[in-house]
């Protein structure tokens, strides 16, 4: 009797929990792009916010990948390619701008690569023109994904938000998205920050007091360039060797700085004159 009471529960319980996750499941369905599968990866466009006050829905592209495969950061280094962006339709939307997560660096070969591995969520920041209308997208994305061969991607997405103002967003997906976006590196001011030519197609970087326990620095510029690790030196300078065609007096470089602990910054500075 008392088995046939435990059976009886358990029926009854098991619709009751369905009804409780099935709006949830329909609801980050609606919010999604279908995944675009094969047998080494899967993607999708998602949606995992809005901010009212400044307007903005909060995506995420997602990646997932076999084990042993990786993916590439927006400037890869000495080998991969970057993720190429198409958006082939942007309908009531006055700017789009994708955010890139710290990646790891990986050394093959004295060759420096940034990659990501296993699964990375790039968010993407869409800024809307009316809140209360629709916001579509058509995105053509082609990437690499390596192992111990590489294979080219190329996926499509589509995504339609019928009222950011009034969408009720899925907490898995808003989860999702949060714990990538606390893994882009924070825009500081270049204040302090000092970026001189040295010998020998060397860089001299002087960082703000602020910024201590710096592990790395990836610098990044004019495409045709390429450039190494960063060294300390004696004198409290960072030194990063470059090769390329180019100058680099007077031109921009972004740095990332990868601190030892916490979160890494990201600094737009110019090259001065030594």
């Amino acid at each position: 009797m008392n088995m046939i009471k435990k059976i009886t529960r358990c029926i009854v319980v098991a619709p009751l929990f369905l009804i409780v996750i099935l709006p949830q499941s329909l609801m980050a369905n609606s919010l999604s792009s279908q995944w675009v599968m094969d047998r080494y990866s899967k993607s999708r466009l998602f949606v995992g916010g809005y901010d009212r006050d400044r307007k903005i829905l909060h995506l995420g592209w997602q990646v997932s990948l076999q084990d042993g495969w990786k993916t590439y950061w927006r400037s890869p280094g000495e080998a991969g390619l970057p993720p190429r962006w198409a958006w082939n339709k942007a309908e009531n939307i006055n700017n789009i701008a994708v955010k890139w997560p710290l990646p790891k660096l990986m050394q093959l070969f004295d060759m420096d690569t940034y990659v990501y591995y296993h699964e990375v969520i790039l968010p993407i920041e869409v800024t809307v023109k009316d809140e209360n209308t629709p916001v579509s997208l058509a995105l053509g994305l082609d990437y690499m994904i390596c192992s111990d061969i590489c294979v080219p991607q190329h996926a499509n997405y589509k995504l339609t938000v019928a009222s950011p103002k009034n969408m009720k967003i899925s907490i898995f997906q808003q989860a999702q998205l949060d714990s990538f976006r606390d893994l882009v590196p924070l825009e500081i001011d270049s204040k302090d920050t000092k970026l001189t030519l040295g010998p020998e197609n060397t860089l001299l970087i002087q960082l703000p007091n602020s910024l201590a326990n710096v592990k790395n620095i990836i610098v990044e510029g004019p495409k045709t360039m390429l450039f190494g690790q960063a060294s300390l030196k004696d004198n409290g300078l960072f030194a990063v060797s470059y090769n390329g065609p180019e100058t680099l007096k007077g031109k921009t470089l972004t740095l990332t700085i990868v601190p030892k602990e916490g979160r890494a910054s990201e600094i737009k500075a110019t090259v001065q004159a030594r």
